[in-house]
């Protein structure tokens, strides 16, 4: 997958029934977009190329070969969900799959052990099953064509294979495939069968088990004269993968075994496990780097429907200094991303990193509305990109970032003091602490800021993607990353304090309360001390924590993977109680006077005793809750994935008043003198009368 770009002018704003939200790359038969349905769902729309649309021939075969496509309904594929053949421009949207590319995995993290290959395998060839049940033949199997995901792999594009700069469809004469991973009759233009796809399926197996094409590099057409000629070099695969490759590169098709024949034999290779979990919080179908990578990017990128999850970052946390999460500190993720990139693996992207900055007035950019009423605009500020994440204030300034630049601009009027461009999209939303901005990024640095100008002051490295948003008290910066460490980093000089490690991504910012830090990472809650990183306690829970932990009068609250929100006693670990609510619980929960409130996958924010998790009043914000609330005198501030900012009643759960953005809110309102300023899915940063 591409990294997520914003919208240019000459790109479409709705194709079909679907909502363009952004750019994620392009291909031999035209750009693919990120859309949304009507009801939400995410899907990736491919937009043929004029040229190929005005060709009859094109739309024959197009029509046909998309008819096949709708046919195949496997677990391990992403298929064709629509399609406009006639259309003008013509389209197909398919499932979109919020995973690491096979290829950016392997290149990231180096070759497989034997077992994860196998598992990728049975995965692989169960879902060649379904394709050729279809009676279609992928003709492009390769390692960008294959997504990995906690309960295993996604094959993309197939039945409708791009071929360089050629038309995406098979046709006499045309070559369609990569080489390296083509199969001897597509090269030498004999009939293209199953056969065919089960040769490149060995030959993606035996690039993930020793990170290079057994048929070397080179030219394409040195590596097509290999694959039709010579015989591959296994020679550093293990035993059981290498006689298995063998048989799948065999030159002759009728030599080859055929996918049932495959399935049998990985079976018994792996023993009759299964290749993969069926539990989606569970990967340990992958090796554990990678089962990182992708537990990061899932964990993220949140998406309107858990089978897509098309969200950026959840990375926009509402710094409060030394303060636990209470009235008017509220943390949040951002939403989606991709965002670009993903730990280095992923959607394809450079490390987050800043370019030169610059300090100038942009009034032009700031669109002021005075005399704003409740509910009503007071300016606007264009980032420049998508912003997912949540704005922090401080000093008179607002900080908030984009998928291009982190920008400071003046809290009252809207104008821009300072930019920096961003050379790509890193998790964090800017946190302000002590004069300085602070926030992490894909290149694997916590970054330290000067507010007032945004020179950089030092940056630390984390050994890995930094996960969350950092969290400051007391003059220390905490923050987690992928490799399963949370770091305790000096705000002063960017020293090491100590690390903790947890096993697993720590998927929560933390929260500093009574020398305690508490955070979340795998099936669990952490605490451990604030001076020496040494354990207090651990509670497992359903599922991941990608909440930041609220702690009020000695009870840590969270919410979960599992759907639910659990209370816990900051001392013990023991749990108070848990309360299931529709979905999962990606927002940061805030508690305010006895009440908790938390947003849910299933579009409702909702309002729970802090007692008991008894529930109060639940409210529909439309679609999935990515937004973490923030409540300030009597009234909660959430964005909806359907595109508002809502002002709702704590007592009674009725909605004040919501105020219209261009895009979906995934960004954590923040509210400072009477002002409410939000980021939304369109690129503009809102400041909105309370």
């Amino acid at each position: 997958m591409e990294a997520f770009e914003a919208l240019e002018a000459g790109d479409p704003r709705q194709v079909g029934r679907y909502r363009i939200v952004a750019r994620l790359g392009a291909g031999g038969m035209g750009r693919v977009y990120l859309g949304r349905s009507p009801g939400g769902r995410a899907v990736a729309v491919k937009v043929v190329r004029p040229e190929l649309a005005d060709d009859g021939d094109f739309r024959r075969r197009f029509t046909r070969e998309v008819a096949a496509a709708r046919r195949v309904n496997g677990v391990f594929t992403a298929g064709v969900v629509d399609a406009d053949p006639d259309g003008s421009p013509a389209w197909l949207a398919t499932a979109y799959v919020p995973g690491v590319p096979l290829g950016d995995a392997v290149a990231a993290h180096g070759p497989w052990p034997e077992g994860p290959v196998l598992a990728l395998g049975a995965g692989l060839a169960e879902a060649l099953e379904a394709i050729h049940a279809a009676e279609v033949v992928h003709r492009d199997l390769k390692p960008s064509n294959i997504l990995l995901a906690p309960d295993g792999p996604r094959v993309i594009d197939f039945g409708i294979s791009v071929t360089g700069e050629a038309s995406a469809l098979t046709r006499t004469g045309v070559v369609v495939g990569t080489p390296g991973f083509m199969s001897p009759e597509q090269l030498t233009g004999k009939p293209v069968g199953p056969a065919s796809d089960v040769f490149s399926l060995g030959a993606v197996l035996a690039f993930t088990a020793t990170g290079a094409g057994p048929f070397g590099t080179g030219s394409a057409h040195a590596l097509s004269f290999r694959v039709v000629y010579e015989e591959p070099d296994l020679r550093r695969l293990p035993s059981d993968v290498r006689d298995l490759v063998a048989e799948c590169l065999a030159k002759e098709p009728g030599a080859r075994p055929t996918v049932p024949t495959l399935l049998d034999r990985l079976a018994r290779a792996t023993g009759g496990v299964p290749a993969v979990n069926s539990a989606p919080s569970q990967a340990g179908w992958l090796p554990e780097p990678v089962t990182v990578a992708v537990y990061t990017r899932r964990a993220t990128q949140p998406s309107p429907e858990p089978s897509a999850r098309v969200v950026p970052p959840r990375t926009g946390e509402r710094p409060d200094g030394d303060r636990p999460p209470s009235v008017d500190a509220a943390g949040g993720p951002v939403g989606p991303s991709r965002r670009r990139a993903l730990l280095g693996v992923g959607a394809g992207v450079a490390g987050l990193g800043f370019g030169g900055w610059s300090i100038y007035d942009n009034r032009s950019s700031a669109t002021r509305r005075r005399e704003a009423g409740p509910g009503e605009r007071r300016w606007r500020f264009q980032v420049g990109g998508l912003v997912y994440a949540s704005p922090a204030v401080a000093d008179g300034l607002v900080y908030i970032s984009s998928s291009r630049n982190l920008c400071a601009v003046d809290a009252s009027t809207g104008e821009q003091r300072w930019k920096r461009p961003r050379t790509g999209v890193g998790y964090s939303s800017p946190v302000a602490a002590r004069g300085t901005v602070l926030l992490s990024g894909v290149d694997e640095n916590l970054y330290a800021l000067d507010g007032a100008t945004g020179k950089e002051q030092w940056r630390f490295h984390l050994g890995s993607v930094g996960s969350q948003s950092p969290t400051e008290a007391g003059g220390v910066v905490y923050i987690g990353g992928e490799n399963g460490n949370l770091h305790a980093v000096d705000i002063a000089d960017g020293s090491e304090t100590w690390h903790f490690f947890a096993g697993g991504v720590v998927s929560s910012s933390a929260t500093v309360a009574d020398a305690v830090v508490y955070f979340g990472s795998y099936h669990s809650l952490f605490a451990v001390d604030e001076a020496t990183g040494e354990r207090r306690w651990k509670t497992t829970t359903d599922g991941s924590v990608f909440t930041r932990p609220a702690v009020v009068d000695g009870v840590v609250y969270a919410g979960s993977e599992g759907g639910t929100l659990l209370a816990v006693d900051a001392v013990t670990g023991e749990r108070r109680w848990k309360t299931a609510v529709g979905g999962v619980v990606s927002s940061s929960l805030t508690v305010s006077d006895g009440v908790v409130y938390a947003g849910s996958d299933d579009g409702n924010l909702y309002a729970v005793e802090a007692a008991t998790g008894k529930q109060r009043w639940k409210f529909p914000i439309g679609r999935r809750a990515l937004s973490s609330p923030t409540v300030s005198d009597g009234v909660v501030y959430v964005g909806g994935g359907d595109r508002h900012l809502y002002a709702v009643n704590t007592p009674t759960g009725r909605q004040r008043w919501k105020f219209a953005t261009g895009g979906a809110v995934y960004s954590t309102p923040a509210v400072s003198d009477g002002v409410v300023y939000v980021g939304s899915e369109d690129g503009y940063l809102y400041a909105v009368t309370r």
